[in-house]
């Protein structure tokens, strides 16, 4: 697999028309823009909008508007031609109807600590991080013990350690009490405070570009061109192979009782022998058979942890997009980066890490769909776990759009 860079200075123009799907007439004050990017714009009383300096490469669109469902697809402007129509559906909630199981009115003061902790992270710097419009979301407990999240607008989020107010349109959110595994999706619209600050925005970039480095973005996009090792980054696999040993000493004492109970053992002419040809009789002493004992008590598998290429586990799809999968997990290093202290602590088995190691895991057994922005889809088709289960978050978030200032050729 190798795809080779986009140039990253061809920007393109999307326009369309947003309508409701039922009348058919315009709707004005659409939030339309492209996913986790910070490029967006309303529409205006003509259902018109244009979306300018798109780079080169796929991503999705999103129309949201309060009343009407939400609008997505996949789009690539460089082969978008003429007017994009979207059809707003509205929602089929009616004015009158009573939710037969509404939110707590409690639930921030219960949940709100937990929601903020999975939401923005507990990173060293999520404490620059806020929700500036908390009382838009709702919690609801289900019986079956997990908490279902929602929100009646778009969160508003401040970022004032990357330099970020950011627009999220939850979708769904759910976390399991049972199992302690939590869901969510939702869409994302960015926009720069250096824009109305200029004088932090030497500072915003700077510590951009730190987030930036080592990021999921960042092994994304060297994933796509081919460049890991250049990047910093080392792919083992995580296959799991049957210990040789075990299966060894399973079969030479299974060799060893039938061997007893038979009439061989009374004749040496014909005592047979083990795979390194030495005769079963040698292995009837009790070191040999306590250590074949000892072998059974071990795991039955055993990590091979080989070290592999991008071109092992990816392929193009097309001339913009590329795939990456694996039937084995995969593990994810980053040497140019030491794990930090607040990670370390959270678990035991992260203490003697020296560098940032994350888990793949193709839960569904499908290959997952890279773009050249870092972009990669379907997100549920894989599971990550280790350190960017842990970084990976809202408040550690970029934008799809930026880049670096000094990108790597």
């Amino acid at each position: 697999m190798a795809m080779g860079y986009q140039d990253a200075f061809s920007q393109f123009v999307l326009r369309g028309k947003v309508l409701n799907a039922d009348s058919q007439k315009p709707l004005p004050a659409v939030s339309v823009y492209l996913n986790n990017t910070s490029l967006g714009t309303l529409s205006d009383e003509q259902g018109l909008f244009s979306l300018n300096n798109i780079p080169r490469g796929k991503f999705r669109l999103i129309a949201t508007s309060v009343g009407f469902e939400t609008w997505s697809e996949l789009v690539n402007p460089a082969d978008s031609k003429g007017t994009i129509l979207i059809s707003l559906v509205p929602k089929s909630l009616q004015l009158g109807e009573v939710d037969v199981n509404p939110p707590d009115p409690n639930g921030w003061a219960k949940w709100g600590k937990l929601f903020r902790d999975i939401f923005l992270g507990t990173t060293p710097r999520s404490v620059d991080c806020y929700l500036d419009n908390p009382e838009v979301i709702k919690f609801r407990l289900n019986a079956d013990n997990t908490l279902t999240v929602t929100a009646t607008k778009p969160i508003v989020i401040k970022n004032y350690w990357l330099g970020y107010r950011i627009q999220y349109k939850l979708e769904d959110f759910e976390y399991d009490f049972n199992t302690g595994v939590v869901s969510y999706q939702g869409y994302a619209l960015f926009s720069d405070l250096s824009l109305t600050h200029p004088a932090k925005a030497a500072r915003y970039e700077q510590e951009r570009a730190k987030a930036y480095q080592g990021s999921l973005m960042e092994f994304m996009r060297a994933f796509y061109v081919n460049q890991l090792q250049a990047g910093g980054f080392e792919i083992r696999s995580l296959k799991k192979i049957y210990n040789p040993e075990k299966q060894r000493a399973k079969k030479m004492l299974e060799e060893i009782e039938k061997y007893k109970a038979s009439s061989v053992a009374s004749d040496s002419t014909l005592e047979p022998t083990d795979e390194f040809g030495m005769t079963l009789r040698s292995h009837f002493n009790a070191d040999s058979i306590r250590n074949f004992k000892k072998q059974m008590l071990e795991p039955d598998s055993v990590v091979s942890n080989q070290l592999i290429d991008a071109d092992s586990v990816g392929f193009a799809v097309d001339s913009s997009t590329a795939a990456m999968y694996s039937p084995d997990s995969l593990q994810i290093a980053y040497e140019l980066k030491m794990e930090p202290a607040k990670y370390k602590a959270i678990s035991k088995k992260y203490k003697e890490e020296r560098f940032q190691i994350s888990q793949f895991v193709f839960g569904h057994q499908k290959a997952v769909l890279i773009l050249n922005s870092g972009y990669y889809y379907s997100p549920e088709d894989l599971k990550i776990t280790g350190y960017w289960a842990w970084w990976e978050n809202m408040a550690t978030k970029l934008p799809y759009d930026y880049v670096p200032s000094n990108p790597r050729e």
